[in-house]
């Protein structure tokens, strides 16, 4: 008795430990995508950091999701399977449709419903069925959230192709009388 209690302990010290530690990881991906989308922003980042960095930052956030619901899982007592909560990226339904506050708003009141039934001691069914239902919420929040920023960088990567594009002459004219001394050239 006394080593699988032991062993229960370890796991659950285990969960905690992976998701503080994805915690930092996304944290840190954030910033560093924050940075790249300033930088492509002021001219100085290429549409390659930035989506390094937008990857960098996707994966730590799967990976921050993953082992939140590996965690509570391990918490509620039981044992996830190797690839619990792999499938953020690619589960669930369409979710163009949910906006990212709507999408929250759904983790936020799954969540809570979850809580109250894990407090109140309900059928370990009902902790499960609960506790999958805001899982599934917080991986479709996730995937609304990853769509929302690739959009903003194409938007970005958009706006600025237009802008180098800006000036340029069009196809059969001699270009612009005035260099970029402002001075006559022909």
């Amino acid at each position: 008795m006394r080593d699988e209690h032991r062993h229960e302990w370890g796991r659950r010290e285990e969960a905690r430990l992976a998701f503080r530690e994805a915690g930092s990881e996304v944290r840190w991906a954030k910033g560093r995508y924050g940075q790249a989308q300033q930088a492509f922003d002021e001219g100085n980042g290429s549409p390659a950091e930035l989506a390094r960095a937008r990857q960098a930052w996707i994966w730590a956030l799967t990976e921050w999701v993953r082992t939140l619901t590996v965690r509570e899982e391990v918490l509620d007592g039981g044992r996830p399977a190797a690839d619990a909560g792999a499938d953020v990226l690619s589960s669930g339904a369409d979710h163009s449709a949910l906006t990212l506050d709507e999408a929250h708003r759904r983790v936020e009141a799954l969540s809570k419903e979850y809580d109250r039934i894990r407090r109140s001691r309900s059928f370990p069914a009902e902790v499960t069925s609960a506790r999958r239902a805001w899982s599934e919420a917080l991986k479709r929040w996730a995937r609304v959230l990853i769509s929302q920023e690739e959009s903003r960088d194409r938007a970005r990567i958009a706006v600025r192709e237009n802008r180098d594009l800006i000036g340029l002459p069009v196809a059969g004219e001699d270009g612009p009388l005035y260099g970029r001394t402002g001075r006559r050239t022909g």
